[in-house]
């Protein structure tokens, strides 16, 4: 198997409202961290690859250093972010033009100086009028590259001094122009769940460190948070739930609603010491609409004492029968229990998920499922309309085929074929006898 060589990694720090994740958005080119004009929007390290000049570097943005005192979770924004510098290759500190100097800039300045890792200071919202950036000269981290994250002036002239700076340094492990090596596939699968219900806990136990932080307090994570493990691409997002108390809320999820569409599986997290509630449903539902691979962590396990664990999952098998197809995974990130398995399940689906079956398969399979039980109506041929997800459809003479019949047929299917963990849509159409669609006559 082809080996993933490290990449460089460049780190954006700065005071809250900077601009940090505008200008992350601006570098990888897509919104993926949520922006906000309220301060300590971004709190887990966001990381995507960035590519120029033949040149390939990992981006980090982090959460606003000082943030408000209200902020319950500052701490653990801290640890992060200082656990980012300390493994950078270069850190952009980013600084305010609009707002000036500050005291916060004067204090990040010397942290950064402890720190011992190379600083490149950037200068933010250049578009702003009759602002003096020499006096962030006075920071002691050289003369500032003037930037507007948000309308891209300066940016290209940014990144060619981020390439510089790593090859001066020796960053890049390869000689230039030699393409770095990856794994031929990646499998982006979305962690989803209700606020809570420990998908942030799940993702650090799957990956082994803490990458995204984790707090008692509802709505902790706001941005989708991309995390590369293997062949896995994990992407850890905003608790879903029915009513959102600010736009910040309401964006995150938008982002979450994303992230489902950009990944092929989704692993849906539910509390195990709850019972299961109409958002959990709503969520499995909405994978299934969008056509996912499902895998079910059913999360919190250690818990549960042993003796009611017996009765624990028949019930959950009962209230989630509309997703029987789905493996259902007894987890704990605390103990660790059922996370390898995990690590083993979600591949599988994804091989589940790009099964194809050929024409003639489906053809001697509809002969042996009708030979079984007639739908009552005038059967003609199942085709597929598309894979991945499959949606297959079951054409016929006279009337359509009722829905309890459809139902038995997936079964049926599913013995026959697999596709464990895959929804499968079923269509059924009445084809007029004078067109020429099916195999019968």
């Amino acid at each position: 198997m082809t080996l993933s060589i490290p990449l460089p990694k460049v780190v954006i720090v700065g005071k809250v409202n900077a601009g940090k994740s505008t200008l992350f958005n601006r570098l990888v080119r897509k919104p993926l961290a949520v922006t906000s004009k309220t301060p300590g929007v971004t709190r887990d390290r966001l990381r995507k690859p960035v590519e120029w000049a033949g040149r390939r570097f990992e981006l980090l943005d982090t959460g606003g250093l000082y943030p408000p005192e209200e902020d319950g979770i500052f701490e653990k924004v801290a640890q992060h972010i200082e656990k980012a510098v300390e493994e950078a290759d270069l850190v952009l500190f980013l600084v305010d033009l609009k707002s000036g100097l500050t005291p916060y800039d004067e204090e990040i300045a010397r942290w950064l100086r402890k720190k011992g890792r190379p600083v490149l200071l950037v200068a933010n919202k250049a578009d702003v009028k009759n602002k003096d950036p020499e006096e962030f000269l006075a920071l002691g981290l050289g003369q500032p590259l003037l930037i507007s994250a948000e309308h891209g002036i300066g940016v290209p002239h940014l990144l060619d001094t981020i390439i510089r700076r790593l090859e001066e340094q020796g960053a890049f492990p390869k000689p230039k122009g030699q393409p770095e090596t990856e794994p031929t596939e990646r499998i982006p699968v979305a962690i989803l769940g209700r606020p809570n219900v420990g998908k942030s806990s799940i993702l650090n136990a799957l990956v082994g460190e803490e990458v995204t932080i984790i707090s008692d307090i509802p709505g902790t994570t706001r941005d989708a948070v991309d995390i590369e493990c293997g062949p896995l691409i994990f992407i850890d997002t905003a608790g879903l739930k029915r009513k959102y108390r600010d736009d910040i809320e309401y964006f995150a999820a938008v982002r979450t609603e994303r992230s489902l569409r950009y990944a092929q599986i989704a692993l849906v997290v539910l509390d195990v010491t709850e019972s299961v509630t109409r958002m959990d449903k709503r969520i499995l539902r909405w994978v299934i609409d969008e056509g996912k691979g499902l895998v079910i962590a059913l999360n919190k396990i250690d818990l549960i004492p042993s003796k009611e664990r017996r009765q624990l999952y028949p019930q959950i098998q009962a209230e989630l029968d509309f997703v029987y197809f789905a493996p259902k995974i007894l987890t704990s990130a605390v103990t660790g229990e059922g996370i390898e398995y995990l690590k083993e399940i979600l591949p599988r689906v994804y091989q589940e998920y790009k099964k194809r079956v050929s024409q003639r398969r489906l053809d001697a399979f509809l002969d042996e499922v009708l030979a079984i039980q007639s739908p009552g109506a005038d059967v003609r041929r199942l085709r597929a309309k598309q894979w991945a997800p499959p949606v297959l459809v079951l054409e016929s003479r006279d009337r359509e085929v009722p829905g309890h019949y459809l139902r038995f047929l997936e079964k049926r299917f599913r013995d026959t074929f697999g596709f464990w963990g895959v929804p499968i849509h079923w269509e059924s159409r009445v084809v007029p006898k004078g067109r020429k669609k099916g195999r019968r006559k």
